[in-house]
């Protein structure tokens, strides 16, 4: 059975290291749902933090075949359960009449983690931090005040 799970690869800091991990992913025919790339502080080190939805089985062998790629010092394979995560949503949402502007800045103060990052005449900017789930029901609340442009980030996570 599939499952989304979070592969957290620690690699020595050096160029090339993302493609020869993307090329793994496209060999075995497994599609990234998410990835994100940071700098570890003060080590010569990059975390890669990677989302797939695969059987457990493959994701094991992809495991076993990351620690293959000579900068890859660490990798750990989680299920959500396992990790507290968060990813970070950008929407530009339209604001041309002043009730609809209200009607958006309380939903947005009743609203964990959002808060208005930028005042236009047309328009305001959102900032949405949550679960995968809380951004798209965010988004949904949004949608009929008219979304001009949403971004969504990769996810980032840490061990409980």
């Amino acid at each position: 059975m599939k499952n989304y799970y979070t592969i957290t690869a620690f690699t020595e800091n050096t160029p090339g290291v993302l493609y020869r991990i993307a090329d793994l992913f496209l060999r075995r025919k497994i599609n990234i749902e998410s990835l994100t790339v940071s700098e570890v502080k003060n080590e010569d080190q990059s975390r890669f933090t990677i989302v797939v939805f695969a059987q457990a089985d493959m994701v094991e062998k992809i495991t076993k075949q990351l620690y293959r790629i000579i900068e890859v010092v660490k990798v750990i394979d989680s299920v959500d359960t396992d990790l507290v995560a968060r990813e970070i949503a950008l929407l530009k949402v339209s604001a041309n009449k002043m009730e609809q502007r209200k009607e958006i800045e309380h939903l947005v103060s009743i609203t964990p983690f959002t808060r208005i990052i930028e005042v236009k005449k047309n328009f305001l900017i959102l900032e949405k931090t949550g679960t995968e789930k809380d951004i798209n029901d965010f988004y949904d609340l949004m949608k009929p005040f008219g979304i001009k442009e949403f971004v969504q980030s990769g996810r980032i996570a840490v061990f409980r």
